[in-house]
């Protein structure tokens, strides 16, 4: 007897969802691609609940007649591609024909539409147990798909959402980076019948740029701009002065669509070397339009990934634009590469199995640290002499018995993290002139959605309207941070504790330690800062206080002790 069947339809489509619908904001990922390949010029979102409740994407695109709207629920049904030769040449965004049946699969959802020109509408409704029900509408051109209570038929996957604010913040995200990638278009996002985004049709993406980003952040960012016969890259990198503490606003597109890609990421990082510290990052919005047959968008489920034909080329095209946006004047020589040459490519290799994240900070030599972990738990306290600098953030002094070398900045950190984290000795000062800030959407969000948290530690904000606020009063250790950068930093901070935790179970302890962190990060003194004998001495003092010493918020360490005796095993002498 056989033991293998084929699956039914509709278990078919849940399978499909759980590649493509992830969390509300796949969704509207996908109907927002579906209103743009329609042609749309003004598109809505509105959802409820972080779009657990509600999810509703209106559009004023070419919408449908009645067997169209019929079969788009149809699984592999789709307009965008009709041969085998077309699926390597994509130019469109919704192609493969799953999205449709795969929300349709696990939510409750409603399609109202009409083509222009029409006597009537169409409307398509799809209930429980996938019972559908059809009825005439209103000829309004366009269509507007109604999705509701997402995952109801999958309580497994449903409870694996996150908070409301977490998921609202990954729908910002999604509807940012479309409009981004499309700023002929007219982009309005509501939550909880509020407002959450405006962005009506810009002139160019600069004009977009300051529509999503605000004015204040636009003005940190250099221009790129670079073409060839194959590739065209523009768009936005922050200047070295604008680095931030987390990986975050890093955005590619490829063809206008967003995507992750580690040859991309890594072009840029080498682009930057020599110019930021390590523990800081860029911000970059990067545009390439190139060949779509020389890009494979059919790698991944939900079109998040691609892969270039000859990532060599593109790696060296990127580095070149980005190093050429930071250093004005300065064009990189890429004649080596046959993408700069001609339009069709040759064979390379090199960057395909690139890793996708960049190397952690070393720890101390290994053969130090027990050294150095024996000597500052044991409660020894050392003999500190004169202390003298080393190089980069690095300061040492003579001991009883050996040496020890501080890194002063991650030293720094470990006492202004607990400082922050015991919330003592915290003095709030009223600002003379308050400060008025203006934020990008999600962040705006994050920052007022947790405002009690930051103002038990010192930080008075209050709203001012679209996606300004007010700091009315800092903690005095802080009055001479980078505010905005801060504030941007802490709000990466919240969104990375509560995108990582369990669903609901988010405490303000694990928030004020991510917080506290971002704070400690901002303040501490860098290299470049010399402190003097006497300050160094009460760094250190205060260090011993505190109550894990030997390692920054992050996990690196603050000290390293080199006894006699590995000095003598260094030299040879035992």
């Amino acid at each position: 007897m056989s033991i293998i069947s084929v699956l039914p339809d509709l278990l078919i489509n849940k399978i499909a969802a759980g590649e493509v619908i992830e969390r509300p904001a796949s969704v509207v990922r996908e109907l927002i691609d579906n209103a743009i390949d329609a042609g749309a010029t003004d598109i809505e979102v509105e959802v409820l609940q972080g779009g657990k409740k509600l999810i509703r994407v209106s559009d004023n695109g070419s919408g449908m007649d009645r067997e169209d709207a019929l079969m788009c629920f149809q699984r592999h049904a789709t307009s965008k591609i009709k041969t085998e030769e077309e699926l390597f040449d994509i130019s469109t965004l919704g192609f493969r024909g799953e999205a449709l049946p795969a929300i349709a699969s696990v939510s409750k959802i409603t399609l109202t539409t009409a083509a222009a020109g029409a006597d009537y509408g169409i409307k398509v409704e799809i209930g429980a147990n996938h019972k559908k029900e059809i009825s005439e509408a209103p000829p309004v051109r366009g269509t507007t798909m109604e999705v509701r209570d997402i995952f109801y038929n999958t309580p497994a996957r449903r409870k694996f959402l996150k908070t409301n604010p977490t998921e609202l913040s990954h729908i910002i995200d999604t509807v940012v980076q479309k409009a981004f990638a499309y700023p002929g278009i007219s982009f309005r996002l509501i939550h909880n019948n509020s407002e959450v985004l405006n962005a009506p049709s810009a002139s160019d993406m600069k004009e977009r740029f300051r529509q999503l980003y605000g004015d204040e952040v636009a003005g940190e960012f250099l221009d790129v701009k670079k073409d060839s016969k194959a590739i065209k890259i523009s768009g936005f990198t922050s200047s070295p002065d604008f680095t931030r503490a987390a990986r975050s606003h890093q955005l590619i597109f490829i063809n206008k669509r967003p995507v992750k890609n580690p040859t991309v990421n890594h072009a840029v990082y080498n682009a930057y070397e020599n110019q930021i510290p390590r523990d800081r990052y860029p911000a970059y919005f990067l545009f390439i339009d190139i060949d779509p047959r020389h890009v494979d968008v059919n790698v991944h489920p939900a079109k998040r990934e691609v892969k270039f034909e000859r990532p060599d080329d593109i790696h060296r095209f990127v580095r070149a634009a980005v190093y050429e946006a930071l250093h004005p004047g300065q064009e990189m020589d890429v004649s080596s590469s046959s993408v700069f040459q001609r339009t069709g490519f040759q064979r390379s290799t090199g960057y395909q199995n690139m890793q996708r994240d960049y190397p952690a900070v070393s720890e101390p030599v290994s053969g130090f640290h027990n050294s150095q972990t024996d000597f500052f738990t044991s409660g020894i306290t050392p003999d500190i002499g004169s202390f003298f600098y080393i190089g980069e953030s690095f300061i040492a002094t003579a001991t009883t018995g050996g040496l020890v070398i501080i890194d002063q900045h991650a030293a720094h950190e470990r006492i202004m993290y607990e400082k922050f984290l015991k919330k003592t000795s915290i003095e709030s000062e009223p600002l003379f002139l308050p400060l008025r800030i203006e934020l990008p959407v999600k962040e705006y969000r994050m920052i007022i959605t947790h405002r009690d948290i930051l103002h038990s530690l010192g930080i008075d904000i209050e709203e001012f309207g679209g996606n300004n606020i007010i700091i009315r009063s800092i903690p005095r250790e802080i009055n001479k941070a980078d505010t905005k950068g801060l504030l941007l930093d802490m709000a990466a901070g919240i969104l990375e504790e509560e995108t990582s935790g369990i669903r609901n179970e988010i405490t303000e302890e694990s928030l004020l330690k991510n917080i506290a962190a971002r704070i400690a990060c901002h303040k501490s003194v860098r290299g470049s800062e010399h402190l003097s004998n006497e300050e160094l001495t009460r760094m250190m003092s205060d260090l011993d206080k505190a109550d894990e010493p030997d390692r920054c918020p992050h996990g690196r360490p603050t000290r390293v002790y080199v006894s006699l005796d590995d000095l003598k095993k260094m030299f040879k002498r035992t």
